[in-house]
């Protein structure tokens, strides 16, 4: 299917009757708002008070002057009228503001009264000025004034980083998580890639206290791929696991990721030379125009459970590695660029906005799906992000 007329993706918003109880729609799609010129108008919700009709949409696309836009009517199917003071919400040329990206909104009202408005953020690292975290959610109230337009409390519609609901309490306390994979479903944190057949790609089953991974594709893969992970949600962070896994060649490999997609990740991997030696390295994807890869130099370890440990502090990333009867974790002199597990740091065309992700992963590209067997999972964050 070509562009639509005018060579625009998001050519405004259309209304058209649907039967609530059948699913059905009823009549002609009419179009009532083609949007600002901030253009990519999308993501309408429509409300009604006091008898005009809201619109709120969003607009400028999802980077940084994304917005979110009002417009109303005393009819459902318009003419609607553009806010007077522009977009109600946006972070869109404002240094300094620490929500990013905003747009994509939607309001509640509280039993008393209040009005909030929940929306779409980004917040970027400090050097960098990417976002690793991916698009995350953000809430503040709102205030309607005396002319009937929605504003922020005041008024110079930029998000609010910490925002009062007259309740006290503390800072929640960063996330501390273990899994030790005693159950028959994976803990909820973990997802996996692009398949409803899980049951080729892991098992809780086959190893009782252990989570199994069978040997798929390259992690540069677009298709059957092993790999399970949990969203990274702190600029800092310390994640680690136990793997039993003795590969017989360089085809199998099995490790610790820090992964965005197929593009760009750092994998700590168990892997086989060409003499069949096991041996420890990373393999970075890094998102150049053409792309490209890096990988370490190796490192021989010797047979046995090796534990595996990353350690996230913003931009910075760096890799250890310990022995199952060792205390001490020997850490990779290399480190690692984290910035680069981000939305802004991409190619065109590829999936965005999904934020970064930190697990565990399995290859065998002979095809002989060799498994590795990981003991635990820990995620702890520090404090600040």
């Amino acid at each position: 299917m070509g562009p639509p007329a005018g060579g625009r993706r998001f050519a405004g918003i259309v209304a058209q009757e649907i039967d609530l109880a059948t699913g059905d729609m009823l009549g002609d799609r009419r179009m009532i708002f083609e949007g600002t010129s901030l253009g990519f108008t999308e993501g309408p919700h429509l409300y009604k008070r006091d008898g005009w009709y809201h619109l709120l949409v969003a607009e400028g696309g999802t980077e940084r002057n994304h917005a979110v836009v009002m417009a109303r009517s005393r009819s459902l199917f318009g003419p609607y009228e553009v806010h007077p003071d522009g977009p109600v919400l946006t972070a869109a040329g404002k240094q300094g503001v620490q929500l990013q990206r905003t747009g994509h909104g939607d309001l509640v009202e509280t039993p008393t009264g209040e009005t909030w408005m929940v929306y779409l953020c980004g917040r970027p690292l400090p050097v960098s000025d990417r976002c690793v975290l991916g698009r995350e959610t953000a809430i503040q109230p709102m205030r309607w004034g005396e002319d009937g337009w929605l504003r922020t409390l005041d008024g110079d519609a930029s998000p609010a980083l910490i925002v009062e609901d007259g309740t006290a309490s503390a800072a929640p306390e960063p996330r501390r998580e273990r899994s030790v994979f005693d159950t028959a479903t994976l803990p909820e944190a973990f997802q996996w890639l692009r398949t409803p057949d899980a049951d080729r790609l892991f098992s809780l089953t086959a190893r009782p206290g252990y989570l199994r991974l069978y040997g798929r594709e390259t992690i540069g893969s677009y298709f059957t791929q092993s790999l399970v992970a949990r969203r990274q949600q702190a600029f800092a962070y310390v994640a680690e696991t136990l793997v039993t896994f003795e590969p017989r060649h360089f085809q199998q490999a099995a490790g610790l990721v820090c992964y965005y997609n197929s593009t760009k990740f750092h994998y700590l991997h168990v892997t086989a030379d060409d003499d069949g030696r096991r041996v420890l390295q990373v393999l970075s994807a890094i998102p150049t125009p053409l792309g490209s890869s890096v990988i370490t130099q190796p490192i021989a370890i010797d047979a046995g459970p090796i534990g595996l440990r990353v350690e996230v502090d913003h931009e910075s990333l760096r890799f250890g590695y310990r022995s199952a009867g060792s205390s001490a974790w020997t850490w990779l002199a290399d480190r690692f660029d984290a910035s680069i597990l981000s939305d802004e740091a991409t190619l065109p065309g590829l999936p965005n906005f999904t934020g970064a992700f930190v697990g565990m992963a399995c290859q065998d590209m002979s095809g002989a799906g060799e498994p590795a067997d990981f003991s635990y999972f820990e995620y702890v964050e520090a404090g600040g992000g």
